[in-house]
């Protein structure tokens, strides 16, 4: 089964920060074992807090991209990453649920054609059915840190169709109108990586990490704040008086 197949690639990823799959069988009937884990995900911590301290953003940052760095060494892109996936273990941030995870294809490419994920954390080509690579995992990390940082995800709404136009469509808000404590240049760094173009994004979580640390200490580099600059003023924000009010979307 391809199922299997798939599940066994993300088994052999062998990385602190990316749950441990211990077994895998199907007899008698299909079944996981994984590591056993004590804590709580983002998501369970985020209820209680709403938005997290900028230091606990940035250790989660570099330890869960440290992660999607082995997934795609390893050829797997996640596909669904979001707070109810991130698990809180001691010190230890680990990604959850690699079950709808793909192993990228000879020619390093996902089947497209398939939407699979979490909408209010999606990037646009996977909102579209378009062709998905690690780009796509690191957009779902700079939305999570959106999320982390201002107590609010980048485009949710009340509304699967809603969310996906406004994730494929529209800008939303400046980070630090949000959450007036953050420097503005945390704003230029996630327009990097929330861009609607994989292009126009970090080319790893390491630089992502490495910027979101610089942009906290006040220390932005400088092509890291020109090319965050030039997305801000092509609008990778909404005003507040521009940001979309909820739509009512036919179905058919």
């Amino acid at each position: 089964m391809r199922f299997f197949r798939e599940l066994r690639t993300a088994a052999a990823i062998d990385a602190p920060n990316v749950v441990r799959v211990l077994e895998i069988g199907e007899h008698p009937v299909p079944y996981l074992v994984m590591e056993r884990l004590e804590g709580k995900t983002l998501a369970e911590l985020l209820r209680s807090r709403r938005a997290m301290a900028t230091a606990d953003v940035l250790d989660l940052v570099r330890q869960v991209g440290a992660g999607i760095t082995a997934a795609a060494a390893a050829g797997v892109v996640h596909r669904d990453l979001k707070p109810q996936n991130l698990f809180r273990h001691g010190e230890l941030w680990k990604i959850l649920d690699f079950g709808v995870a793909r192993a990228l294809d000879q020619g390093d490419t996902l089947t497209a054609g398939q939407i699979v994920g979490t909408p209010s954390y999606m990037a646009p080509e996977q909102a579209t059915g378009a062709t998905v690579d690690h780009a796509t995992d690191l957009y779902a990390l700079a939305a999570i840190t959106y999320r982390a940082l201002t107590g609010h995800a980048p485009h949710a709404s009340g509304d699967l169709a809603e969310t996906l136009y406004r994730v494929v469509h529209t800008a939303p808000r400046r980070p630090s109108d949000l959450a007036p404590r953050l420097p503005h240049e945390v704003d230029l760094v996630l327009a990097i990586g929330l861009a609607k173009h994989a292009v126009d994004r970090f080319a790893s979580a390491a630089e992502l990490a490495e910027a979101l640390g610089d942009a906290l200490a006040g220390e932005l580099a400088p092509d890291v704040r020109s090319r965050g600059s030039a997305l801000v003023r092509a609008g990778a924000w909404a005003d507040a008086a521009q940001v979309v009010p909820h739509r009512r979307i036919a179905r058919g």
